[in-house]
């Protein structure tokens, strides 16, 4: 009877419910590895705070979460687990013969403006941002999370230690991120036409979604997308490019034009990159009047066959440019091509069309520097400071980018790559004097994306920084966090120390070396929120 009295008051005390319940937070470091947290943290005024949580739950249906202890604003993301590989290092023939491990990853970010979300049964991860508000007071406070469900609630609580400083809007931040853009790829992951008024829907969606990272290049093709590794119907090239009966050339800017209109009216009024003047497979596309097909040439920049293609078009491009005041944005962009081969390039560009501009993504060759606007280099380049000066005063553009080839050890945007890395790479490009960080692909999406990230020729995340239907990455709001650290380093950028720190984030051991990188993050960030 005793035995019996006492499970009874274990069940009033604690409910089953109750009991089936867990919330706990973890560390923003790698969540298919967690590492649970001490639950302190310290920002500025108007600075987010991401701190992920683990909520555990035996009973499905709605959990609805509230937050307390200070005046902040409270956002929620829901974290869908995809698969993915260890393959970073891996690109082309050399992924596609490889075999990796698998893992799911916790990177598709749905937000909850409702603050609820349907348990599972199992687990799930989320993700809260807490931003005190500009005028909120300064101090250390208590904050209560809790989760309700049904009749039961189980709380976490931890304390945020609010600096006596307003973090600027990160719209004011003279840095940015570059990340190009695929809305083919959007319209095939849909099923829907090309530059159909839906599709137009999906492309508005993607630059609000850049804008909040800070996007301030538009990248725009003359064909279909940047590598055009298939032939598509005419009336889908960005550019429609027509050869007629006589032998001339006819384009057609509309759909360009309107791609670039609505980038500006999503606030991304920066530069126009514009790619294929020189791509990988070397192909150039036009509809031929004659046939009435598409047709392809194989051709490579100094060829008359080149030359004969691209320097009408270019002439009339220039000319449409100027007309619509985008001139001085346009960028021609080359890809991590032959340094020599787009020297000359340049040289034949600016010796036809004086006032076009070069962008180049690729290594650091100082013969090809003085003919580059914007260059971005991979992180393991070091750039002498008498070049970088040179960059500096013309008021070119310099950017940091990371890519298939950076090995597992090393720092990346991937789905299996530590978070603690977006800070440094965004850090490690400040440092250096770089003006942004540059991305090969925002959503370059296989028709699995939202479940499944693993593909054929590159690692996990490679191709992909947001999932369809509006929702971003955790990397994604990560990068955001990262972008107030760059924010915070310019604010105290006139302190002796800042010089120091900054200094100490370019040792390029760090590049190689996990632990002493990860070391040399958290002691900046000690020294931001100081």
């Amino acid at each position: 009877m005793k035995l019996r009295i006492g499970v009874l008051v274990l069940i009033m005390l604690f409910p089953f419910d109750a009991l089936a319940q867990k919330a706990e937070i973890f560390n923003l470091e790698k969540l298919y590895d967690p590492q649970p947290s001490h639950g302190e943290f310290v920002s500025w005024k108007n600075d987010g705070t991401l701190i992920p949580v683990r909520y555990e739950s035996k009973n499905s249906g709605r959990v609805e979460v509230s937050f307390s202890g200070l005046d902040a604003d409270f956002q929620l993301y829901l974290l869908h687990e995809v698969l993915a590989d260890f393959s970073a290092g891996n690109c082309g023939t050399d992924k596609e013969k490889g075999t990796f491990e698998d893992v799911m990853v916790p990177d598709r970010a749905e937000q909850k403006p409702d603050l609820t979300f349907d348990a599972d049964g199992e687990g799930q991860w989320l993700l809260v941002r807490i931003k005190p508000k500009s005028n909120s007071i300064a101090g250390k406070f208590p904050f209560v999370i809790s989760f309700s469900q049904n009749t039961s609630e189980v709380r976490v609580k931890g304390s945020l230690s609010v600096k006596n400083r307003v973090l600027e809007d990160l719209n004011q931040l003279d840095f940015y991120s570059d990340f190009w853009q695929f809305p083919i790829s959007m319209a095939d992951y849909y099923q829907i036409k090309p530059w159909s008024e839906k599709h137009w829907e999906h492309v508005g969606e993607m630059f609000e979604l850049l804008q909040q990272i800070n996007q301030r290049s538009i990248t725009t093709s003359v064909f279909w997308d940047l590598y055009n590794t298939r032939i598509r119907p005419f009336d889908e090239m960005m550019i429609q490019v027509k050869k007629l009966g006589n032998g001339t050339f006819r384009y057609d800017y509309s759909v360009f034009d309107k791609y670039v209109e609505l980038a500006q009216s999503k606030g991304i009024t920066g530069q126009i990159a514009v790619h294929n003047l020189f791509p990988w497979n070397g192909f150039l596309f036009y509809f031929d009047d004659a046939t009435s097909t598409v047709q392809s040439v194989q051709t490579q920049p100094g060829t008359p066959e080149y030359q004969s293609f691209w320097k009408p078009f270019l002439l009339d491009f220039s000319e449409h440019l100027k007309r619509k005041g985008w001139h001085d944005k346009a960028i021609l962009f080359v890809d991590e091509r032959d340094p020599n081969m787009t020297l000359d390039l340049a040289k034949w560009v600016k010796n036809e069309f004086p006032s076009l501009k070069m962008g180049f993504a690729g290594d650091f060759y100082p013969f090809l520097s003085d003919w580059i606007e914007d260059y971005s280099m991979p992180m393991n380049v070091v750039v002498d400071a008498g070049e970088m000066k040179k960059r500096i005063l013309s008021a070119k553009k310099t950017s940091l980018y990371t890519s298939c080839f950076e090995k597992s050890n090393q720092p990346n945007l991937l789905l299996t790559s530590d978070y603690r890395d977006i800070y440094f790479l965004t850090l490690l490009s400040r440092a250096k004097g770089y003006n942004g960080i540059l991305r090969w692909a925002f959503n370059k999406w296989s028709s699995q994306i939202s479940t499944n990230a693993i593909y054929a020729d590159v690692p996990s995340g490679d191709a992909h920084f947001v999932y369809p239907d509006g929702q971003v990455s955790t990397r994604y709001l990560v990068l955001q966090d990262a972008f107030e650290e760059v924010a915070k380093l310019d604010a105290k950028s006139n302190a002796k120390q800042s010089r120091i720190m900054s200094t100490s984030l370019t040792r390029y051991f760090l590049i190689n070396i996990e632990e002493d990188r990860y070391t040399a993050v958290q002691s900046m960030k000690n020294y931001l929120n100081d």
